[in-house]
């Protein structure tokens, strides 16, 4: 378990893995003072909201009714800035499109936000993606869009889904961004259905071929597997 970049570096040194811990569902806190209760740094980022409307504000799913329509309560305003002053990572991923809208303007400009798993809509229209506005808005404050490993995200279910979808949103934010804004994002948990020829993370070598087959470079697949994310999380 680390808390920076220094912590990671030494476990890859030492053959280790690195974790580092986050907190998915900002309605885990009941009170902005419960941030006090977390040890400087333990925790990397937090996912405002999950798959439900929460006192944080609305989610994206739309099974919640208003999709999209219900932003950051108070209660989550004030989030945002407690995080900004203790440097935890503001993650977008699941917020509705008024939330996100209401995260950048109280969040500190000077810091990035992340949207930690997601697919992008200029790709596959889905309730769970990203648009190309919300990728440029990431990319100016730093941030980067890490690309999920969930077959509904990536494109229709009507046919087996590949890990070269993943590739494909990868390029559409990197033409929307530029490839230094772009990241992993598998959220391998359990419940999502992967592509088939990628279900675990011993298949990370079939991504590999597939962004080699469409010409990219060692230093940008370097850059998505891992550069970005550690250049943000060493701001932390």
């Amino acid at each position: 378990m680390v808390r920076d970049r220094k912590g990671h570096d030494d476990a890859r040194a030492g053959g280790r893995h690195a974790c580092w811990l986050a907190i998915q569902g900002g309605n885990a806190l009941g009170r902005v003072q419960d941030l006090d209760l977390i040890p400087d740094g333990l925790v990397s980022r937090i996912t405002l909201v999950h798959l439900s409307h929460s006192h944080v504000g609305g989610s994206s799913n739309p099974l919640g009714g208003i999709a999209g329509g219900r932003g950051l309560t108070g209660f989550g305003r004030d989030l945002v800035r407690a995080m900004d002053e203790r440097r935890i990572l503001v993650d977008l991923a699941h917020i509705s499109g008024a939330g996100f809208r209401d995260v950048l303007d109280v969040h500190d400009p000077s810091q990035p936000v992340i949207v930690s798993h997601t697919g992008v809509r200029g790709v596959h229209d889905s309730w769970r993606n990203v648009s190309d506005a919300q990728i440029k808005a990431v990319a100016e404050t730093g941030g980067v869009i890490g690309i999920i490993a969930h077959a509904y995200a990536l494109g229709p279910v009507t046919r087996p889904v590949a890990a070269s979808a993943m590739v494909d949103h990868m390029q559409h934010a990197i033409r929307v961004a530029g490839d230094e804004h772009v990241a992993l994002g598998c959220d391998w948990d359990g419940f999502i259905v992967t592509p088939h020829d990628m279900r675990t993370v011993s298949e990370l070598p079939v991504l590999v071929q597939h962004m080699l087959e469409r010409g990219f470079s060692p230093e940008r697949i370097g850059r998505i597997l891992s550069g970005n994310a550690l250049r943000v999380l060493a701001t932390r």
